[in-house]
């Protein structure tokens, strides 16, 4: 994983579907291998299960679930992101974190009315040619229900 600690605001840059998503990194406790995922039968199904983190049950959303996505083969690239929720920690699990990186504020452009899911991505960045979508984390977390 790759850290650059250029000028701007800092971001976690990971891959969904081979594309690139990014959540600002003060909304990201930590970052986590794959561990042991215990399913709860019942629930929405973009809820994976929970796992145990040191004493704490956290819920885990998959993210390709979560943006109807074909869901990719289990790698040991895979990872849980671990957001700051409303009230409670939440794991995100992804294909892969690409980096932590800094994009100016000048290289992140807001989205168009045009937007799938409204207001899921705030805008996109431009990082050495590549196009970076950032995510709304309380849309991503929480309104995933209309969706279901």
């Amino acid at each position: 994983m790759e850290i650059n600690q250029a000028g701007g605001v800092q971001y976690v840059v990971f891959l969904i579907n081979k594309q690139l998503y990014a959540f600002y990194v003060e909304e990201v406790v930590e970052i986590l291998r794959v561990p042991i995922i215990t399913s709860i039968p019942g629930i929405n199904s973009v809820i994976e299960g929970v796992i145990n983190l040191r004493g704490s049950i956290i819920p885990v959303l998959n993210l390709h679930k979560r943006f109807r996505l074909p869901e990719p083969e289990k790698h040991k690239k895979n990872r849980i992101v671990i957001v700051q929720g409303k009230n409670e920690n939440i794991g995100l699990m992804v294909e892969e974190v690409k980096m932590v990186t800094k994009f100016d504020e000048n290289d992140v452009e807001p989205t168009s009315e045009q937007t799938i899911e409204k207001d899921v991505i705030v805008g996109f960045a431009k990082h050495e040619g590549q196009v970076i979508g950032v995510l709304n984390l309380e849309k991503v977390l929480y309104d995933y229900h209309v969706l279901s």
